[in-house]
């Protein structure tokens, strides 16, 4: 190509262009503003990307062309068009974004934010996977809630055709870190920056601006995680964890400035300031071995200071402002026991205090002598330094080990973040311990360290409109990701409030539009029917507690919709009146002491019958034609996670799935066990399916789900696993679901927090597809294609739901 026909040439402003053979470059000095450049090579690279999405770019396109689009004031699905993003290998869309101005703002952007919101977690997906990830992203924040539009609903490439969905994933992640991190902190350089700082299990630190981009190269200390980051005046910064050593970095000049403490065969538990009254600043350090000592936070050579005694016992620390001149107290937690040392009195600790579980987190409050602190049993509360007095938050966190505090402002109040097991953040008033907001969920893992950004800094973008004075929050969680907060606010995305999390969901077949389906969803505030081919909403009668499970049946010809609720009942519903019509209650069912968390309803031998899972760990049978009870099983220890019929050589056998790491087979007359228990050696098995195989006498295997994210097949004849593991990288198999292609190809579909669905061939075993959504799943549902009176009979129809929502959608493996 010549230099006139090149996209990076832009002309003289103000003259013709004479088509000389002059380069961008020499032309560039023109321009009185370097925009003008970056907008013209834009639109040129524009030009030269396929309409095509299946079509590769060149490489230079998928690059750099977000990039000129936003140094040129034209960031926008014109500049950056669909066919180049599932290519797009800068991985920063979402970061231009943040940083766009209102110019770019006010541009089309829906195929960019779309993009923004799974290219935290496309990782190493193919050109399908991207494509397919992307079109359901953009189908799910333009279309929620819409009737099915064929014309529109086709792109080029995609493997899917989205149905319906009801889905508001969070768009809050500002990095992603290849390794899991193990600590945040927040630290302000000479020149006035707010830095993130990050540490890793592989003993990395990493700088980050506050809109996720990485700020510097990062620093490697070659020892173990790094789990402790105290920032310091002057650009310093003191790094401690698993190796037993404290470094002092210089974070503007990437330099490793000295190695004050070196304990080889302990690890550091604790690192923070402390001031005594009257005396100076130092940095205290504690070993695993109880070991505490004091660093000079100028010189980093050991002081000789009173320190408290300390068991011999990993030691969490955390000095405790007095107010005024009085200096700090210190709070110390070993165990579950927690002391407050003052230098002030002769006789050291003033109060001990005993909690149910080991301390994990604890936290100087503004207000002068108060601290915050959380534990294992789940408790978080607030305390006097001097008296003990105890301020417990309320309402209670569910419980589950708290692991992350730290202290924040929110709307002029004193307030502390919590991050628990549950992978949810919460914000509690400091002063009374109740409830900011409401829980903050995103994270598909624990968020391991908690920081704050302030809400005037460049973090503060269009999307997060922050009060002056308000902190943004921000965590960092063992699912790699850095992800930032509006503390009491309804979300993070463009003024979108977060739906409650979905906590079941199922296809119950076709409704009343040309076969649509019809999808059952129920999340903490109702339950309702929604037709996808009318988008029209049907609640299901108010009154009952929340439905923790669904499955359809047909008794003697008429459709029946069951319900699990989280008191432990069953309710069964008409839905002969229409898709449209409030479903009628016809009877309930009782037995099960807990929740039941799996149901399936299957026809034998001329009766309706359905089969239940709980978790008081029984398996339990009834009849619906009779409505009563005919079974029960309690092999199972703990609590049964998912069930499922499958045919054998032998007759129709149901398969349940527990806590115990077994899958065991019952025959559907009198529930009775048939052959061993498999122990599928999977931790927790969460999942269970029937996978036909394409054999003469139509026998199907058993798939397990695992809680350490495997899959496993077995021949529920011989009890043997049959082909190699599955395993979809990304934590735990939450749900399966079996489909077959429109040609007929066995898939097996699997999802769990991570938020990916991943599509194999049971056949082969292959991998087929990676549908990201970005957000925690924990229910698939199938429709097996070829079904009588679909939208699409010769495509499978598969639901996908979790924290976000719930997306429907058809699978086109087999062609465009």
């Amino acid at each position: 190509m010549s230099d006139a026909d090149s996209p990076y040439r832009a002309p003289r402003p103000g003259r013709p262009d004479t088509g000389d053979s002059r380069t961008w470059a020499d032309d560039s000095k023109a321009w009185a503003d370097t925009r003008d450049a970056h907008r013209l090579i834009a639109e040129a690279l524009a030009r030269l990307v396929a309409a095509d999405p299946t079509i590769p770019p060149h490489p230079y396109l998928s690059r750099h062309l977000a990039h000129h689009a936003a140094r040129g004031e034209v960031l926008d699905d014109a500049h950056v068009p669909l066919a180049v993003l599932p290519w797009e290998s800068s991985a920063n869309v979402r970061t231009l974004l943040r940083q766009s101005d209102a110019v770019s703002a006010a541009r089309r952007q829906e195929w960019l934010e779309a993009w923004a919101r799974i290219e935290p977690f496309i990782g190493g997906a193919g050109p399908d996977s991207r494509l397919t990830s992307l079109h359901l992203a953009h189908h799910a924040a333009t279309r929620p809630r819409t009737p099915l539009d064929t014309s529109a609903a086709r792109v080029s490439g995609s493997r899917v055709t989205p149905l319906w969905s009801d889905w508001t994933a969070q768009d809050n992640v500002l990095a992603v870190s290849e390794t899991r991190l193990a600590s945040l902190a927040r630290t302000t350089t000479t020149d006035g920056r707010s830095l993130l700082v990050s540490g890793d299990d592989h003993g990395t630190i990493r700088m980050w601006e506050p809109h996720g981009v990485p700020a510097m190269a990062p620093l490697h200390t070659y020892g173990g995680a790094v789990q402790h980051l105290l920032p310091l005046p002057g650009d310093l910064l003191l790094s401690a964890g698993t190796d037993g050593s404290v470094r002092v970095w210089h974070l503007t000049r990437g330099q490793l400035l000295a190695e004050p403490v070196h304990r080889p065969g302990t690890w550091v538990s604790a690192l923070t300031l402390f001031a005594a009254k009257d005396a100076p600043e130092v940095v205290l350090v504690a070993h695993s071995d109880g070991r505490l000592g004091a660093l000079d936070p100028v010189t980093f050579r050991p002081v000789d200071t009173p320190l408290p005694s300390l068991d011999p016992a990993p030691a969490l620390l955390s000095g405790v402002g007095l107010g005024g001149a009085q200096g700090m107290a210190l709070a110390v937690a070993q165990g579950r026991r927690v002391r407050v040392w003052d230098p002030r009195r002769p006789d050291g600790y003033t109060y001990e205090h005993q909690h149910e579980g080991a301390v994990r987190a604890l936290v100087d409050l503004a207000a002068p002598g108060r601290y915050a602190l959380c534990d294992d049993s789940g408790y978080i509360g607030f305390r006097d330094a001097s008296t003990g007095r105890e301020t417990p938050v309320a309402p209670a966190p569910p419980a589950g080990p708290v692991v992350a505090l730290t202290a924040l402002t929110v709307a002029g109040r004193a307030a502390v973040a919590s991050g628990g097991s549950d992978h949810t953040l919460r914000v509690w008033d400091a002063r009374t311990g109740a409830a900011i907001g409401g829980p903050l969920e995103g994270h598909t893992a624990p968020p391991v360290a908690l920081t704050t950004l302030p809400g005037t800094s460049q973090a503060t973008s269009r999307e997060l409109p922050v009060p002056a004075g308000q902190e943004l929050l921000v965590s960092a969680g063992a699912d790699h990701t850095l992800r930032r907060w509006k503390p009491g606010g309804p979300g993070v995305g463009a003024g979108r409030a977060v739906r409650r999390p979905v906590t079941a969901a199922a296809l119950s077949g076709p409704g009343s539009t040309a076969g649509a389906p019809l999808i059952a969803v129920a999340d903490e505030s109702g339950t309702a029917l929604w037709d996808t081919g009318t988008g029209r909403p049907v609640a299901l009668p108010a009154g009952h507690a929340p439905v923790t499970a669904f499955a359809s049946a047909r008794v003697r010809g008429e459709p029946l919709l069951v319900t699990a609720h989280s008191d432990a009942g069953i309710q069964l519903w008409s839905l002969e009146r229409g898709a449209h019509a409030a479903p009628a209650r016809l009877a309930g069912l009782l037995g099960h002491s807990l929740p039941v968390r799996s149901m399936a309803a299957f026809p034998h031998e001329g009766r309706a019958l359905l089969v239940t899972g709980g978790e008081d760990g029984t398996v339990r049978l009834w009849d619906l034609d009779r409505v009563g009870a005919l079974a029960c099983r309690e092999d199972h220890l703990l609590s049964v996670r998912d069930v499922a019929v499958l045919d054998t050589a032998r007759g129709s056998r149901i398969a349940s799935a527990g806590t115990d790491g077994t899958v065991r087979l019952w025959d559907p007359v009198a529930l009775r066990p048939v052959g061993a228990p498999l122990h599928c050696e999977q931790r927790v098995v969460n999942a269970v399916a029937a996978v036909p195989v394409d054999e003469p006498d139509g026998a199907e295997l058993v798939a397990s789900g695992g809680e350490d994210g495997t899959i496993r097949l077995w021949d529920p004849g011989t009890g043997r696993p049959v082909g190699r593991r599955l395993d979809i990288g990304d934590g735990p198999v939450a749900a399966l679901a079996f489909f077959r292609t429109a040609t007929g190809r066995p898939c097996l579909a699997a999802t769990g927090p991570g938020g990916t669905i991943h599509l194999w061939d049971t056949d082969t075993g292959s991998h087929l597809l990676r549908i990201v959504t970005g957000s925690p799943l924990g229910a698939l549902d199938a429709l097996d294609a070829r079904q009588p009176g679909g939208p699409h009979p010769e495509h499978p129809v598969l639901l996908a739901a979790g924290v976000a929502g719930v997306c429907v959608f058809d699978i086109r493996m087999e062609g465009r």
